[in-house]
């Protein structure tokens, strides 16, 4: 084959990984934004900390948040969150504090019908992990699809996001590799991984580009050699052999996963010092060997 056709087949081939780049990179670009509302003076700046959210700017589709500790709290913020909630716009009240004064808070903010149970979120402390968990997982709740540029313009909430993204694929990843598939399998894998890899690259404001989507093929190559281990383990256990086949793809993917968060957590580009296959090795060679055995 010529140098015209082997370049031929090379730009198709990269086409699909370059799509998932770009298609990833686009979630980023879009809503995500969260406002926070003037409510208790202290519980507003704690929720910024955990959030990361940067001062708000004026953008009636962003996710009012109302912060509330006091009574007082909720005269001073919830005219403006139930004007954003009548707009359209998404809202949120967390009210902060012991059971019998989250009562009282809630009752005073469903008062006269402003805004809804739904728009409610009870949060014992600010201050304790379960507390911090609790803001996060309320504020994702309500931004749904838009998590990913949620994740690029509210450091808090990456972590969080990072790892919702992860568990997603890898579920996806166990489905697909359970399937007889053959012949498809394997790129709808990889292109999943890719697609997984560079969400979390936007999500850490640190995007792959798509200049650089032909470097994303060694996560291909690794889904291809990875789903060959499965095939072949499956092939000794024929009556489980979609357990298996779907245990590796989940592990795979998982692996690349949370390598990738571990390094983008760092601080660091996917790319920069190779790709975070390496890092991953470890984890699959344990996988792949308890299969062995």
């Amino acid at each position: 084959m010529g140098a015209l056709g082997l370049a031929t087949r090379g730009l198709k081939a990269a086409r699909p990984v370059l799509d998932a780049v770009r298609a990833a990179e686009a979630l980023a670009k879009e809503g995500g934004e969260v406002a926070l509302l003037p409510g208790g003076e202290s519980a507003t700046r704690r929720v910024r900390e955990i959030l990361g959210t940067p001062p708000a700017t004026p953008n009636e589709d962003a996710l009012a948040v109302l912060a509330v500790a006091e009574p007082a709290d909720v005269e001073r913020g919830l005219p403006a969150l139930a004007r954003r909630r009548r707009s359209g716009g998404g809202a949120l009240a967390l009210v902060v504090g012991p059971h019998e004064r989250r009562q009282e808070l809630e009752r005073l903010l469903l008062a006269g019908h402003r805004i809804e149970m739904s728009d409610v979120a009870h949060v014992v402390s600010l201050d304790d992990r379960r507390g911090v968990d609790d803001v996060i997982e309320s504020v994702l709740a309500r931004l749904g699809d838009e998590q990913i540029a949620a994740g690029a313009r509210n450091p808090g909430l990456r972590a969080a996001v990072g790892r919702r993204v992860v568990t997603a694929a890898a579920r996806r990843s166990a489905a697909i590799g359970a399937l007889p598939l053959p012949g498809l399998d394997m790129p709808v894998l990889a292109l999943l991984q890719v697609r997984m890899v560079a969400e979390l690259a936007a999500v850490y404001d640190r995007p792959v580009g798509a200049e650089r989507a032909l470097e994303a093929m060694a996560v291909v190559g690794a889904g291809f050699g990875w789903r060959a281990v499965g095939r072949s383990a499956s092939a000794a256990i024929p009556v489980a052999g979609w357990a298996v086949r779907g245990t590796v793809a989940y592990g795979a993917t998982r692996a690349i996963g949370e390598a990738a968060l571990a390094r983008l957590a760092d601080g660091h580009d996917l790319i920069e010092g190779g790709a975070p296959l390496e890092k991953a090795r470890p984890i699959i060679d344990r996988l792949t060997g308890r299969l062995g055995g």
